[in-house]
């Protein structure tokens, strides 16, 4: 009984704090009004049908990520930390007439203190190695994290975002705008999951061996 409401506490909060929007595919989106900014932050949360060590191989697949991250132009290393820990400069397609968007992210992939799921932590930095852009505007990840809860051969993934892509273009309609992109994200790496094989680093795998099974 202590498990099952140690489990269920999360969820309750998390209903709460957020206002549900939408649900695709099984993917339910929610928004949230940020404290510091009139960006509203973003959730979702679905399953994907892949186990966690592909999903987190995929993720750190830097040479593959603009065959299926939606409207990903380039994705290039800025430092490689580590097999798990990496600065990352992406360059984004805006529509026409908007400017695309550049950001450097620094991404760091840990596991839970009760080893029940992995974290993937993401935000923008500052680096001086990092290109300039100065043909893009450079867009700002207040906050990012990917959670993944595995389920045997799926994953249940819990994503929350506060972006921001700067520039000229009203707060309201980012908001409007931005609603669908964690679905879109999410949807795509569950097409890309079942069309690929990856392996993971032995970093990544070495925390995924660490993983304890949830048992409620």
């Amino acid at each position: 009984m202590i498990k099952l409401l140690l489990f269920l506490l999360p969820c309750l909060s998390f209903a709460s704090d957020w206002k549900f929007e939408t649900e695709k595919k099984g993917i339910k989106i929610y928004t949230k009004e940020s404290k510091d900014s009139p960006i509203e932050s973003l959730r979702a949360e679905g399953e994907i049908q892949a186990p966690v060590d592909k999903i987190v191989a995929i993720l750190r697949d830097v040479g593959s990520a603009t065959d299926w991250v939606p409207n990903l132009k380039k994705r290039d290393y800025v430092q490689n930390i580590s097999d798990t820990e990496a600065i990352l400069y992406d360059i984004s397609i805006m529509p026409f007439p908007v400017k695309n968007r550049d950001m450097v992210v620094h991404h760091k992939l840990s596991i839970s203190p009760d080893k029940h799921h992995l974290s993937l932590n993401f935000h923008s930095v500052k680096n001086s190695n990092a290109p300039k852009g100065k043909d893009y505007v450079r867009a700002t990840i207040h906050k990012g994290l990917i959670e993944f809860h595995p389920r045997g051969k799926k994953t249940y993934i819990k994503m929350t975002l506060l972006v921001d892509p700067n520039g000229s273009i009203p707060k309201f309609l980012v908001n409007f705008i931005q609603v669908k992109l964690p679905f879109d994200f999410l949807d795509a790496l569950n097409k890309y999951a079942d069309e690929t094989e990856k392996k993971p680093l032995p970093g990544l795998q070495a925390l995924v061996d660490q993983l304890v099974p949830l048992t409620l």
